[in-house]
This record gives structure tokens, C-alpha cells and sequence, in this order.
């Protein structure tokens, strides 16, 4: 099976802003990426640059934007939730784990 795997390193991310740039780098969003909600929604239900029938998140210490900015960190998840759904949707996997240390 064709599988991609990202690491997101939150040891960083404190911040939206943050969280979008480690992100974007991670998963290699293109360069026309807005660096906002909307566009990490339209790329993470995108993803044609890197196509996959499994695609897996693994977010760490992410409990540090969580205690930073909790109601940025619920918009983050609330997005990968509504991405999962999208992917499956679809018949393909994805599944994001968030890692605190």
C-alpha cells in the first residue's frame, strides 16, 4: 500500500502561525499555501502533490500549542477531524496522532 507519513515537531509551535508554517513544511504544502484556516483546510483535503492510499500525521508535543493557544490548537483538530472524515470518505486512510510529552 502506497503510505505517507509526516512528522510535525511541536516543540516549536506555540502559536497558529507556527502550526501553519511547521506544517506546511512538513506535508510540503505547495507554494500558493495562505498560511491560514482556510487554505490548511483546502490543502490537508488536497494533498494531489503527494498522493497516497494512507496518509499518517504524527504530531508531537503538542501539548505545547495546546496550553499556549487552546482555542487555535481546537481549530487545528477540528480540521484534521474534518479531513479524516473527507479522506475516509473516500476510501482512503488518514489518521493524525498527537503525541504530549
Amino acid at each position: 500500500m502506497n503510505q505517507k507519513v509526516f512528522h510535525l515537531n511541536g516543540k516549536k509551535i506555540n502559536n497558529k502561525q507556527t502550526f501553519l508554517k511547521k506544517v506546511a513544511e512538513a506535508i510540503e504544502f505547495p507554494a500558493y499555501f495562505g498560511n491560514n484556516w482556510d487554505a490548511f483546510d483546502e490543502c490537508i483535503t488536497d494533498l494531489t502533490w503527494c498522493p497516497a492510499q494512507r496518509y499518517v500525521i504524527l504530531y508531537d508535543h503538542a501539548d505545547i500549542f495546546a496550553q499556549a493557544e487552546p482555542t487555535q490548537y481546537q481549530i487545528a483538530l477540528d480540521i484534521l477531524n474534518s479531513a479524516q472524515e473527507y479522506w475516509e470518505g473516500n476510501n482512503i486512510s488518514f489518521k493524525f496522532l498527537t503525541i504530549k510529552k
